[in-house]
């Protein structure tokens, strides 16, 4: 059952028929054995990770030289902007769609790649998520809590994965610093990553923080975000945790230019602390394995076997904490607690660094 072309939100809103076609689309859909996991892309032009990073990933383009590095091939795209679908299509030879939910029953997961489409993630992904179907939403996860719990409650419901990452998370660099801190009392740590604004890049430091120091269980208690404002470097945001013993500690992120991420922890038992830094990586293969590919094999991992890399409520305290350092540069710098942001309150959305560009009034004129 395919919504009518005039009324997408009546779609949206229409449980009983959206439940039914969703059904449908999950009994048509699933990896088989043997061949590749045919993937739908959305948001794949504008801002994108998907255009320039993933996408030769899972469709290598034999004039680049480029080799199959997944499992899954891209079979199916949509874009906002009908034409940056029609130009995807053709560079990595896949099917462009008119309608964001008409991927459904020909794919067997779906990635958003895209900055713009944050605020209506719990749009475009409820079909698929209603699906069963693993999704990968690009950072950020959404501009507000109550949209995010409604995606987190939608996939527990139909047993639907979700991935939200920052390349930043799944790198070897973050992948030792996480094993190194296991059961150590942090004392302090400071962190960099590079910056342009905060929604886009400030938030790849966020998430390094939040894999390495708050999943090793040191929840962040509040943010202070201070800067000229936040689409602008430098800055530093300070984030309060507290540990398994009850005991509160702080960290540093500074945003700047021209840097990638660096946490530098500091420990009892280790003098000057251990810094790990992430590298972007020289030459083939590592200049698309280094730093992009992770997030993506972790996605097609969860797509195979239904494993989650982060639990729900992992996801559900990133973007708490995103919300809060939200709260924080737009009230001044004031210090925020995480319990101290409501829960349909929603952040900014349109980018300074990039004017004049149509993704955000094209989607507002689609849905709201």
């Amino acid at each position: 059952m395919k919504p009518t072309r005039g009324n997408r939100r009546n779609f949206l809103a229409g449980g009983a028929a959206l439940a039914a076609a969703a059904a449908t689309a999950s009994a048509q859909s699933g990896p088989r054995d043997g061949e590749p996991l045919r993937i739908g892309c959305m948001n794949v032009h504008n801002y994108s990770h998907l255009l320039p990073l993933w996408g030769p990933l899972m469709n290598p383009r034999a004039e680049k030289k480029e080799i199959q590095f997944t499992g899954m091939r891209i079979t199916h795209c949509w874009d906002i902007e009908p034409e940056k679908s029609a130009e995807f299509a053709k560079i990595y030879r896949c099917q462009a769609v008119r309608n964001f939910d008409d991927m459904l029953g020909k794919v067997d997961g779906i990635i958003s790649g895209g900055y713009f489409m944050h605020p209506w993630a719990h749009l475009i992904h409820q079909p698929y998520l209603e699906a069963g179907l693993p999704n990968l939403i690009n950072r950020p996860f959404s501009n507000s809590l109550l949209s995010a719990r409604k995606m987190i409650d939608t996939a527990k419901k139909h047993n639907a994965t979700i991935l939200c990452p920052s390349a930043y998370e799944y790198t070897d660099a973050t992948a030792r610093a996480r094993a190194w801190v296991q059961g150590k009392k942090i004392q302090c740590y400071s962190a960099t990553n590079s910056f342009d604004e905060y929604p886009t890049h400030g938030i790849h430091g966020m998430y390094m923080i939040h894999r390495v120091i708050t999943e090793s269980g040191n929840p962040v208690v509040s943010v202070n975000y201070r800067g000229k404002n936040w689409h602008e470097p430098p800055a530093v945001m300070t984030y309060e945790h507290r540990d398994a013993s009850g005991n509160s500690f702080l960290g540093t992120l500074h945003q700047i230019q021209g840097a990638w991420g660096t946490i530098h922890i500091h420990t009892p038992s280790e003098y000057g602390g251990r810094q790990f830094e992430i590298q972007p990586g020289q030459g083939f293969p590592f200049n698309q394995t280094e730093a992009w590919a992770g997030c993506i094999w972790a996605f097609e991992r969860m797509a195979r076997y239904k494993e989650m890399p982060e639990s729900f409520d992992s996801l559900w305290n990133k973007m708490r904490v995103f919300m809060a350092g939200w709260k924080s540069i737009l009230d001044g710098g004031k210090t925020v607690k995480l319990d101290e942001v409501p829960e349909d309150w929603a952040a900014p959305v349109e980018l300074p660094s990039r004017p004049g560009d149509p993704a955000v009034g094209l989607y507002k004129k689609k849905f709201g």
